[in-house]
């Protein structure tokens, strides 16, 4: 145990040092809009826009920071990302402050992420070993680390989804256990839409007794309450999300790819472990309920997520998959301790001795390879680049942005356009408009802006004046 606390100490450690949840791009600087509006009490906030230019159908968009969107009403802009994540920074900042509200609330979920596989290791029949075999593939998984790190809403998905089901596997014998499960997976669905394919694993666990489904629905109430009061003040209906209509975003013909992107890279970020966990029927004749919840746990999330036009893009997109890694990592140990014993007469402790060094060796050769620790050092870039333009540029100034156009709307007043809603051609108007007004015009862009913004979409006489890291700030001195 005391060589378990230092280990966890350690890696608490090493996630603060590497840590950087800001206001950075669409997804991270929508959570911070989203929670300072919260903290507000309001979710309508007025765009900033140059009183001489009325964007066109077309540039509805000219003025909407990544993150947002304009309100069905017409009411300025509302948030696009769900609420749960917002929430929770929210309640961190109450003792964190804004600044490290989000690295507080990332790094105690990464740490309560570990501490929760290795809880469902116990749960689902692994001895103390093989759990703590768990919570090390999970906690030095470079998928783990990589989105542990910044503000994003898959590893919180995660801690609240195993919360879930461990509260729901022990409802079989205390029932009021359920309605901590419906709690836990109320705050998972505010955190992501798409953990009610939680119901699965939780119906398999829960059972078919009635007091125990009025335990769970009596604790998902609250969340579900929030969620229709801020779904209707957002965007007019009780169940709408700021998604939109998804459907598009699926395509059956996207299984295939997709598929051969789990087997490229599910062995590499949770170790071949996690592959093992395919061999849950083998065990369902000994443990039944167990195999059952694990694989329906794992399968929702994987069969889902297969035909989602993102998923099989890049290998950070097995993010999507986080909520169930628990049950593929603790599945997959059942399964390799089954065949060490049975098949291959191997003893227990040294199958466990071989399963901890392929973990060590994998997490260390592809967190180096993918270079997933530095995710949170290259992400405080958007707010040194807000503390510069604030620094360096007069008031006035109109910023033409796509990227960091959430991080400006975040930690600064400015006034900026969106150079990627800008057809070419148009942006002489713009210009005159910015011009008439007295207010000079510069451009912020990440090097993969740089081409496109600069000599297509607004081509012009433009003056690098400075720059942060690899983010440049020009001027446009005409056309």
């Amino acid at each position: 145990m005391l060589i378990a606390a230092a280990a966890l100490a350690l890696y608490a450690v090493v996630l603060a040092w590497n840590m950087g949840a800001c206001a950075g791009g669409s997804d991270a600087s929508g959570y911070f809009n989203h929670a300072r509006l919260l903290g507000e009490a309001r979710l309508h906030v007025p765009a900033r826009t140059l009183a001489v230019l009325i964007p066109t159908p077309e540039e509805s968009y000219l003025y909407v920071p990544l993150g947002m969107k304009p309100a069905p009403d017409g009411d300025g802009l509302v948030p696009t990302y769900a609420s749960g994540l917002p929430l929770l920074i929210l309640a961190a900042q109450a003792f964190a402050g804004w600044t490290h509200a989000a690295d507080w609330t990332l790094g105690i979920h990464a740490v309560l992420g570990v501490l929760l596989t290795y809880a469902a290791g116990r749960k689902f029949g692994l001895s103390v070993r093989w759990s703590a075999l768990a919570a090390a593939v999970l906690a030095t998984s470079p998928l783990y680390l990589f989105m542990s790190l910044q503000a994003m809403s898959d590893v919180p998905a995660l801690v609240w989804s195993t919360a879930a089901v461990l509260a729901a596997w022990n409802a079989r014998e205390r029932p009021c256990w359920a309605g901590a499960a419906g709690f836990a997976v109320g705050i998972a669905v505010l955190i992501r839409p798409n953990n009610v394919l939680l119901a699965a694993p939780l119906a398999l666990a829960l059972g078919l007794s009635p007091r125990r489904w009025l335990w769970l629905a009596a604790g998902a109430l609250p969340a579900a309450a929030f969620f229709c009061a801020h779904s209707h003040a957002a965007y007019g209906s009780f169940l709408a999300t700021g998604y939109g209509d998804t459907r598009s975003s699926f395509d059956t013909a996207l299984a295939g790819l997709t598929l051969r992107h789990y087997a490229l890279w599910l062995p590499r970020l949770l170790t071949p472990i996690a592959v093992l966990a395919l061999g849950l029927p083998w065990i369902a004749f000994t443990e039944r309920r167990a195999a059952a919840v694990l694989g329906a746990w794992a399968f929702v999330y994987l069969a889902f997520f297969a035909i989602y036009f993102n998923t099989h893009e890049t290998w950070w997109y097995l993010r999507f998959l986080l909520p169930a890694a628990p049950a593929l990592v603790v599945g997959g140990l059942k399964v390799a301790r089954g065949i060490a014993v049975r098949w291959t007469r191997c003893a227990p402790r040294l199958a466990w001795a071989a399963a901890l060094a392929l973990t060590l060796v994998s997490a260390v050769h592809w967190t180096r390879k993918l270079d997933a620790l530095s995710i949170g050092r290259g992400e405080l870039k958007y707010a040194r680049t807000a503390d510069w333009v604030q620094a360096h540029l007069p008031a006035n100034a109109v910023l033409a942005v796509m990227e960091v156009s959430g991080a400006m709307f975040y930690y600064t007043p400015v006034t900026f356009v969106r150079w990627d809603q800008i057809e070419a051609g148009d942006f002489g108007r713009i210009a005159s408009a910015a011009r008439s007004a007295g207010r000079p015009i510069y451009a912020v862009l990440f090097p993969f802006e740089t081409g496109v913004a600069l000599n297509e979409r607004m081509p012009g006489r433009w003056a690098k004046v400075g720059s942060v890291d690899d983010v440049t700030v020009w001027l446009w001195n005409g056309p």
